[in-house]
């Protein structure tokens, strides 16, 4: 009897960078909660409003390119937690502008810290000059699949009449 064949899709390299990513994702979920008792989310919300403050929601969401009500309810969570201080944004009663707490600031210095860590335990995995030509060639997927996009988006707009 022949050996079964493995599906196509195993063999493409978007498939390969995916499934690599989604195990990178889930392991540093798990690592975020037994941590520093924080979603990935959460996490990435914090270091984007450390990276931009004084920051309005609507750019944090514009930045992590998320919905502005999916990053609405992660900044109430940070808030409740402490974390983020919301305040009234001068001349824009809609608006808030976002900051860190100190608690904040000592959370995103101990992500950042533990994230390096095990950033170097996944580059021992292959060495410093792997990592670097990896990274170069993932770039270049990176620009190759944005010009697929942009392809396909133009193929999707309407044709003027």
């Amino acid at each position: 009897m022949p050996e079964p064949r493995a599906p196509t899709f195993r063999r493409l390299v978007a498939w390969q960078v995916n499934s690599t990513s989604d195990v990178l994702r889930r392991g540093a979920a798990l690592w975020l909660r037994r941590e520093h008792d924080i979603s990935l989310v959460e996490c990435r919300t914090l270091e984007l409003i450390e990276f931009m403050q004084p920051v309005r929601l609507r750019d944090v969401a514009a930045e992590s390119a998320a919905d502005k009500a999916q990053v609405s309810r992660i900044v109430s969570a940070l808030v409740r937690r402490g974390l983020v201080v919301r305040q009234a944004f001068a001349g824009d009663a809609r608006s808030a502008r976002l900051e860190l707490s100190e608690p904040g600031a000592e959370m995103c210095r101990r992500l950042a810290a533990s994230g390096e860590a095990r950033d170097r335990l996944l580059r021992a995995a292959i060495g410093e000059a792997e990592a670097a030509q990896m990274l170069r060639a993932l770039a270049a997927v990176k620009a190759s699949a944005m010009r697929l996009v942009d392809e396909e988006e133009s193929l999707q707009r309407p044709r003027p009449s």
